[in-house]
């Protein structure tokens, strides 16, 4: 505490709340507040904006700028121990450096294309995982998105747009119905103000939510629509394939008039699993109760006796599309979940190796003197 009674981290509830503030988070502050008294005057901001070696946040208090750098410090670690947008963080007052961060609540995770894990946004309260009713409606690809949100326990609502331009969209409305039953799901015009205002129970005050899909979709269509006026780029799709373009090419955090904020986040045609076994579990939890009946523990669903799934195939109870998906993606999430361990691994002790190399070099240095 300082001399006056203030704590020497600061924080304006009442201005971080228009940026999703809540009590989660709330209560990480007291607690800091009163285990650390050494902290230097301080406050907390939420990430906006990440680039290579440095954040945008909001609110950026006195600083300059909203711009804040990251020290090598911040690169030592996995990719999960570092910032990413959504991010709560706390902020030197007087040197605008980067001190800590507070522990999220849920973190949306890939493998991107290179193999590497990829942070997509963090403290994130519901995703909008959005598709449309032309070429690029993929069943199997909103599984992806599906099992990744859930895996970070963020609630999901699917959203299907352009059903103004289909000419029957009553069949993808029925094929989201047949195969996601559970999952709350909205059709919906994004132009249309009155569709559009059907997603205000998850947009207020304190609220995060998070905007998902291809590119082309009508994501940025929506973000507009939800903010009331011209904030994201759209652009047309290809008439042929029904794809669009990456009119979003940065992830970026908007206020909502009814108080929460949206994330958007450029078009993913490619969602890679990371280490989303639970998320996996809870989308084909039919699934996963049927294998739970088999005889054998390791049974791989196919010629082994007293086979609960293959019953459940012969019956009908099960579709065997619903088996495919999901034998695929149990297969790809262990498959990647052992490749970004071992990534890891590797990383760790090239880590070592360095640090070891540098206090060896310092030795050398104080011998020589």
């Amino acid at each position: 505490m300082t001399e006056t009674g203030k704590s020497l981290l600061d924080v304006d509830a009442q201005q971080l709340q228009a940026l999703g503030w809540n009590d989660h988070f709330q209560a990480q502050v007291t607690e800091l507040r009163d285990a650390a008294d050494s902290l230097p005057p301080s406050f907390v901001a939420r990430v906006i904006g990440v680039e290579r070696t440095g954040l945008s946040i909001a609110p950026h208090g006195s600083l300059p700028t909203d711009r804040v750098p990251m020290s090598g410090r911040w690169f030592r670690g996995d990719e999960e121990t570092r910032p990413t947008i959504g991010d709560w963080v706390i902020i030197d007052a007087q040197s605008g450096t980067l001190l800590d961060m507070l522990v999220r609540r849920s973190v949306i995770k890939r493998v991107n294309p290179l193999g590497a894990l990829q942070l997509i946004a963090a403290n994130v309260d519901t995703a909008l995982i959005v598709t449309s009713c032309n070429a690029d409606f993929s069943p199997e690809r909103l599984e992806r998105y599906l099992s990744v949100v859930m895996e970070a326990g963020i609630a999901p609502v699917l959203v299907l747009t352009k059903v103004d331009l289909a000419a029957d969209a009553a069949e993808y409305t029925a094929s989201l119905a047949q195969r996601f039953p559970d999952i709350p799901r909205l059709s919906i015009n994004a132009l249309n103000a009155e569709d559009v205002a059907r997603l205000n129970p998850w947009c207020g005050s304190g609220q995060t939510i998070a905007l998902l899909g291809s590119s082309g979709v009508g994501k940025s269509t929506l973000v507009n629509s939800l903010l009331g006026g011209e904030v994201q780029v759209t652009a047309a799709i290809r008439e042929e394939d029904g794809k669009g373009r990456h009119t979003t090419t940065n992830r970026s955090l908007h206020r909502l008039p009814e108080g929460g904020v949206i994330l958007d986040s450029p078009g993913m045609r490619e969602l890679q699993l990371a280490e989303a076994e639970d998320g996996l579990d809870q989308l084909f939890a039919d699934v996963d109760a049927l294998a739970s009946m088999c005889r054998f523990n390791d049974c791989s669903h196919g010629a082994e006796p007293g086979c609960a799934v293959v019953r459940a195939l012969q019956s009908g109870e099960l579709d065997e599309q619903r088996l495919l998906s999901y034998q695929a993606l149990k297969a790809e999430e262990m498959r990647n979940r052992e490749s970004l361990a071992a990534r890891h691994s590797r990383e760790r002790a090239f880590g070592k190796k360095v640090r070891n190399a540098v206090k060896n070099k310092h030795r050398g240095r104080d011998v020589e003197q």
